[in-house]
Order: structure tokens, then C-alpha cells, then sequence
């Protein structure tokens, strides 16, 4: 079983893989130094999560942007939805099979709580899954991966906590999901 988890950020994007139990976590860097315009920016971000993904990947959990809740976070959420979109189509036109789930429900698969700081995320993914989390992207993108892992293991043959069980039930009754069933 081949799982993916993205975080994505304009700066620092979150990618992990996920094969059997051997888990490969890393941080894709970006600047504005790094690329002559934000599109190029976007470009390059996608082209180097694309390369990283197996053909054979089985599902792929990519965090949702968040909403807004002040003036301050507006130009953070429009950079996010700009990287985010593109990424999308490009895992929807290789024909990965991908869900959305929202920030929300990644905190809680990871921790047990919907609502938590983000280093405690970190921390429960070192205790949880062993994986000593370079930042806090690479911490969601490794939450991530266990939730698609998680979607797939419909048999039962993993051992889950109610409290990720739930998170799920949500994520597949809620949330955005591509080239699953009827949904494409």
C-alpha cells in the first residue's frame, strides 16, 4: 500500500510517502529568490510533488486551504488557494485518486482534538508514527499520509483510534475527493 500526504505552502511544502511502514518525509523550499515570479514559483512546486509521487500510488490526502478569519490571513489563503488549485489539477489529470480533508480534521486524526496548536500536532505525530518532523508542514504532511493509508484499510487490518476513525467517517461523508467513484 502506497499512501502520499501534501501540505502545500508557497515556502515550505510538506511531502510524505508512505510505502508498507517505510515512511519518506520531506520539506519542498521555495523563495522568491528562487523563481522570477509567483506562477514560475507555482510551477515548480508542482513539477517537484509530481516527481515525487509513484505511479503506483494508491491514494493521496492533500490538507484543504483554510479560511480566512481576519483581513491579516486574506493575502496568506488567496497564496494558498493559487498553489493549491494547479497542484489539484495536476494529481486530477495523472488520475490519482485524492481526498481533501480540512485542516480541522487532520488535527484531529493526529491528536484526537479538531482545534490544537500546531506543535502539538508535531509532537503527537512523533509519538504516534516515530517520525521526528522537521516542521510542522512535514508533520501535516505525514498526518496526511496515515489518513490515506486509513481511507484504504476498509478491511479493518490496521489498528485505528475511534478518534481517527471519526475523523475519517467525516473526511469521506464531507469533503472534496477526485477520481473516486462518480466523483470525477
Amino acid at each position: 500500500m502506497i499512501t502520499v500526504g501534501l501540505d502545500m505552502s508557497l515556502s515550505a511544502t510538506g511531502f510524505a510517502r508512505l510505502d508498507g511502514d517505510d515512511i519518506h518525509v520531506e520539506t519542498i523550499k521555495t523563495t522568491t529568490k528562487t523563481a522570477p515570479n509567483d506562477l514560475v514559483r507555482i510551477q515548480h512546486i508542482c513539477r517537484e510533488v509530481m516527481k515525487r509521487i509513484p505511479s503506483n500510488v494508491e491514494m493521496i490526502c492533500i490538507e484543504d486551504v483554510f479560511m480566512p478569519m481576519s483581513r491579516a490571513t486574506m493575502g496568506s489563503a488567496m497564496n494558498l488557494i493559487a498553489l493549491q488549485y494547479p497542484m489539484r489539477l495536476a494529481l486530477y489529470h495523472a488520475g490519482y485518486k485524492f481526498y481533501v480533508p480540512a485542516a480541522g480534521q487532520l488535527k484531529k486524526f493526529a491528536t484526537g482534538k479538531g482545534n490544537c496548536d500546531k506543535s502539538i500536532v508535531v509532537r503527537e505525530v512523533f509519538k504516534r508514527w516515530g517520525v521526528e518532523a522537521a516542521n510542522d508542514n512535514e508533520a501535516d504532511a505525514t498526518t496526511l499520509v496515515y489518513m490515506a493509508k486509513r481511507i484504504l484499510d476498509t478491511e479493518g487490518q490496521f489498528t485505528w483510534a475511534k478518534f481517527q476513525d471519526d475523523a475519517i467517517k467525516k473526511v469521506l461523508d464531507e469533503r472534496p475527493r477526485y477520481n473516486i467513484c462518480n466523483n470525477d
